[in-house]
């Protein structure tokens, strides 16, 4: 199975438990950031050790402008746990339990409920500029709250890991083996020879609606991604957008087997009807 815009990875993920060999593909590195550690899930047991294992109280460096997002005691505790995500990927000793903690945390950054690091905001799939989050805070006449990251952070694995046994565990980590997860546009992927995918399932970056960039600003800045490299797909007229897709076409009919499906579905283009 093969998702030529993963975004977050639900959709190979999905395949992976169905049991099929997932193929991924985004310009953004924030896809296999969030999509590799749950092929390679790790135990809550070594999720918690590994969090006991992190000094999170080490002084380390804070950007001021994001304690309109953070107490300045939770917001010390972030800037020490990517510093040290950072380091080990750095010297090549990232494993899958930090992994799988980089992935959670970066899901934890902001939101609108206790769950989050952060105090009231937008939902997690957005992060607001310091000036619009300065705001809400007047608006709201809040501050924000003391967050124990590594309490959510053990609280958000022993979530998702609950139907997570020993059993589902060897299948993803045995179908991860053969699985690629490409960091590029998808209009050329040498990575898949011909005619070797089943099936194509994804939805592909809406017309002038979502700013991509924007909405990821505060991962990137977590996971050490500069988003002046990440070269997105965000197209203004529906011209640009047709000849985008052509592309991502001819080249999914180069890899796709005699008999294969694709399954394409098209959201939110200026009021018009959803389109597969």
């Amino acid at each position: 199975m093969y998702d030529p815009f993963a975004g977050r990875g639900t959709t190979p993920l999905e395949a992976a438990l169905l049991n099929r060999v997932p193929f991924s593909c985004d310009v953004s590195p924030l896809s296999a950031i969030l999509l590799r550690p749950r092929l390679f899930a790790p135990t809550t047991q070594d999720v918690v050790k590994r969090l006991s294992e992190i000094d999170l109280d080490r002084r380390v460096d804070t950007p001021d402008e994001l304690l309109v997002f953070y107490h300045p005691r939770t917001l010390s505790h972030i800037c020490r746990l990517r510093e040290y995500l950072i380091d080990r990927e750095s010297h090549g000793h990232l494993d899958a339990v930090d992994a799988w903690i980089r992935m959670v945390a970066v899901n934890r950054l902001t939101g609108h409920s206790s769950g989050f690091f952060s105090v009231y905001t937008l939902p997690p799939n957005q992060a607001l500029s310091v000036g619009s989050q300065r705001k809400i805070n007047a608006e709201r006449q809040q501050k924000p709250p003391l967050r124990d990251v590594r309490r959510l952070i053990a609280t958000k694995t022993q979530a998702l890991l609950r139907d997570c046994d020993r059993a589902t565990r060897r299948q993803l980590e045995s179908i991860a083996q053969k699985a690629c997860l490409i960091n590029r546009g998808c209009h050329s992927t040498p990575e898949i020879d011909d005619k070797t995918v089943a099936l194509v399932v994804t939805s592909p970056p809406f017309l002038d609606v979502v700013d991509y960039a924007s909405d990821n600003w505060l991962r990137c800045w977590f996971c050490a991604v500069d988003p002046d490299s990440v070269h997105l797909t965000i197209l203004k007229r529906i011209e640009e957008w047709q000849r985008a897709m052509r592309a991502v076409f001819s080249e999914l009919g180069r890899v796709l087997k005699s008999g294969g499906h694709v399954a394409f579905e098209v959201g939110e283009v200026r009021g018009g009807p959803r389109q597969t």
